[in-house]
């Protein structure tokens, strides 16, 4: 078991369905669709879920920390960065295909 983390990334998130057993799992080996076409264009993928009995997501971007026990303690980017990272998100999104407007996500992780 780990422990609680707490993620923040930018990109677009989807709900996965919690009864799709066969989805859930191309996600975690990134052999789902939407997890391809991320990694052709450079982006990053994250699923999860807050704990246990809440839905699953996946995530489609750039990873900007994961801060918990058994991950980083602590994490800082400046506003160029994150306006750097937002403009390069945004763009490999496009050319990948996903339509829907990248955001700030921060989404705890409780371990149960």
């Amino acid at each position: 078991m780990g422990a609680d983390a707490f993620i923040a990334f930018y990109g677009v998130k989807f709900g996965l369905d919690p009864d799709d057993e066969d989805g859930l799992d191309e996600c975690d080996t990134g052999s789902d669709v939407r997890c391809q076409k991320a990694r052709s264009a450079g982006l990053q993928t994250y699923t999860g879920r807050m704990t246990d009995g809440e839905d699953y997501f996946l995530y489609v971007g750039k990873k900007l920390a994961s801060l918990g026990i058994e991950h980083d303690q602590y994490a800082a980017h400046s506003a160029e960065q994150l306006s750097s990272v937002a403009a390069d998100v945004k763009a490999k999104l496009k050319a990948a295909g996903f339509p829907e407007p990248p955001a700030f996500h921060f989404q705890f992780i409780g371990q149960y």
